[in-house]
């Protein structure tokens, strides 16, 4: 009888972490699918009428308040880099909140247009630092 006990208190420890592996396996998988992601992306033209464009797209299940921007020419490879700021909102800004699974456009056209050469980045390559709400700042690649 002693034998028959231990074989079936070992069945039950294999099925304990089985089990258990099983379920850790699952939670970190759901830790990645729902991590933080958000993409940048941007649609250039020599046109002043119709502008440049750049989109923030939120990936998350959640929504994003986006407090503050800046767009910055970043020359040299890290930790050498070098940040300018050239363009960013006026200081009376107001936060965007971008919907889950949503974008956000920001438009420059008129006196706010630029120029995104090659010759007009000076060789540089064009980021956007994101301040969202309850995070570190993001800067993101934008063109270059």
């Amino acid at each position: 009888m002693a034998a028959k006990e231990r074989a079936s208190m070992g069945f039950i420890a294999w099925w304990g972490a089985a089990l258990s592996t099983v379920l850790a396996a699952l939670r970190i998988w759901e830790a990645w699918r729902d991590r933080f992601q958000v993409d940048v992306g941007y649609n250039f033209t020599g046109e002043p009428s119709i502008g440049n464009k750049i989109f923030i797209r939120n990936l998350t299940g959640y929504p994003v308040i986006l407090a503050y921007w800046e767009l910055v020419r970043v020359s040299g490879v890290r930790p050498f880099r070098s940040f300018k700021v050239f363009l960013s909102p006026e200081k009376d800004a107001r936060d965007h909140r971008i919907e889950p699974h949503s974008s956000f456009q920001l438009n420059f056209s008129g006196a706010n247009q630029f120029d995104w050469g090659y010759k007009a980045l000076e060789g540089r390559k064009l980021y956007i630092r994101l301040y969202i709400v309850g995070r570190r700042p993001l800067l993101r690649k934008v063109y270059g």
